[in-house]
Parts: structure tokens; C-alpha cells; sequence
């Protein structure tokens, strides 16, 4: 698995569809609960399920950023799309704002584990890495928005 530079990507892809598929099942025998919007906190959530999950199936994959945006793109765009969660006119927004927040979060997760594995290897490192870039973005979205 180490040589599959597309892993991400598809870890990413079910990671929204299985997310995606209980908010409608959820919204579908549960109507009066109120489900979370798709922002860019929530985008990141699943960027950094998606990247853990990667770095433990696939350490040291190769990452190609013009496809990992087009593919997140893809992704944030027309599965919201097919879960009924964003109109067919509107579905430009969360593609954009997938594509950017996934390939930025993938950079800033990439060079943060490549720090932390010249060192002294921790198992808990990236996770807590992972935290810290979640707790910074609902930090700078409060401040940006």
C-alpha cells in the first residue's frame, strides 16, 4: 500500500459518503434532528479522518496536490450533491471550499508527520498533530468569518 498515491483520496471519498449517507438516514427516520452543516470545521474533520487513516495504511505515500484538490473537489462538490444537502446551482461553494481546505490541511498534515518521524517516533504524535490543526482552524474560521 505504500506506492498507492490515490489511497487518500478514496479514504476521503467514503469517509464523506458514509457521513453523508447517516445524515440522511438520520434525517430520513429522525426528522426533528437538526444535522450539522457542511463548513469548513466540519471539512476539516473529515480531511484529518481521512489523513490519519492514510498515515497509518499508507506511511510515507507520494502526494500529488493538483490531484488530491481536483479529487477533493469532486468529492465535497457532488457527494453533498447526491445526499440532497446542497442544491444543484450551489454545489460550486462546497467544491471550492472542499478542494482548498483538504489540499491545504494535507499539506500542513504532510509536513507536520515528516517532522515529527526525524525524530523520535511517538504513536500518538499525529493524532495529537491532527488536533492541533482542527483546534487552529476553528480558531482562524471564528476570526476569518
Amino acid at each position: 500500500m505504500k506506492q498507492n498515491t490515490y489511497l487518500l483520496n478514496t479514504l476521503l471519498a467514503a469517509i464523506v459518503g458514509l457521513v453523508l449517507l447517516a445524515c440522511v438516514l438520520i434525517g430520513t427516520f429522525l426528522p426533528g434532528v437538526i444535522l450539522p452543516e457542511l463548513n469548513i470545521p466540519a471539512m476539516t474533520l473529515l480531511s484529518l479522518a481521512a489523513l490519519l487513516l492514510d498515515y497509518y495504511l499508507a506511511p510515507g505515500a507520494k502526494r500529488l496536490y493538483p490531484w488530491i484538490f481536483l479529487f477533493s473537489a469532486v468529492t465535497f462538490g457532488l457527494l453533498p450533491l447526491a445526499a440532497g444537502m446542497t442544491a444543484a446551482a450551489e454545489c460550486w461553494k462546497p467544491a471550492l471550499a472542499g478542494g482548498v481546505v483538504f489540499t491545504v490541511v494535507t499539506w500542513l498534515f504532510t509536513s507536520m508527520v515528516s517532522r515529527i518521524t526525524s525524530g523520535t517516533q511517538a504513536k500518538a504524535a499525529p493524532v495529537l498533530s491532527a488536533l492541533g490543526i482542527y483546534l487552529a482552524v476553528q480558531g482562524l474560521v471564528g476570526i476569518f468569518l
